[in-house]
């Protein structure tokens, strides 16, 4: 099996969690949809491709910045709302003041990044990575990302095996017991029902690195370097 892996270098980024209105918290790893989000904007994409991802990555710290965010208050509900990175101006209304709001980050932030797909498909984002004219973000706009590698590789089975970095373990590996490790459920992909996005959700356990997988869990793959677990 082959696929594309992605070596991902970010000074800082920030992958903000939903709801998190107070303070914009960020998961340790961008989420699927995240990446997925970046890969349909460097293609241009505007419908849904068929793509699997095993996301992995470790980062040197964590840092709290402040951005200005402006508070809309309507029938006792109050929502953040963020300008950054917008070609308009906070528009001056009634009901609308402005605060600082804290900000998760993480500095120096390393990924390795499996795709999957059709052959044809994954050689279309290794030709518009390869050829990029213009910067990638991922998660806030301001997130550079710096492409450190990209190249096809082999994957094989395997029992077991020592993932060196920090990795989203799906939960759908494991039959009995799950690793130990922080469980979320990530954003996947969405349907729009009366205006409003339904995401269906991956539930998964993100596992620090240096970390043995195997025993009661299903088969996995590697490629020699690095263990790989698809989303679905």
């Amino acid at each position: 099996m082959r696929v594309l892996r992605l070596k991902l270098f970010q000074e800082t980024a920030c992958y903000t969690k939903p709801f998190a209105n107070k303070v914009a918290e960020t998961y340790p790893l961008p989420p699927y949809s995240t990446v997925k989000g970046m890969i349909h904007q460097l293609l241009q994409a505007n419908e849904l491709l068929p793509l699997r991802f095993s996301v992995q990555g470790s980062y040197e710290t964590r840092m709290i910045d402040y951005r200005k965010s402006y508070m809309v208050k309507k029938r006792s509900v109050s929502m953040p709302i963020i300008f950054d990175g917008l070609a308009i101006k906070a528009p001056v209304q009634a009901e609308m003041t402005s605060m600082p709001l804290y900000t998760h980050m993480l500095f120096h932030v390393e990924l390795v990044i499996h795709i999957a797909g059709e052959e044809s498909l994954l050689q279309r984002i290794y030709d518009a990575l390869i050829h990029l004219d213009v910067h990638l973000s991922l998660g806030r706009h301001e997130d550079i990302v710096r492409i450190d590698e990209v190249m096809f590789v082999s994957l094989q089975e395997c029992e077991e095996f020592e993932s060196k970095h920090a990795i989203y373990a799906p939960r759908h590996y494991y039959e009995t017991e799950l690793p130990q490790g922080i469980p979320y459920r990530l954003n996947w992909t969405y349907n729009i029902v009366n205006g409003i996005r339904e995401w269906t959700k991956i539930p998964v356990v993100y596992v620090s690195g240096n970390s043995s997988h195997g025993m009661d869990e299903k088969p996995f793959h590697t490629d020699r370097d690095y263990i790989v677990l698809w989303n679905e």
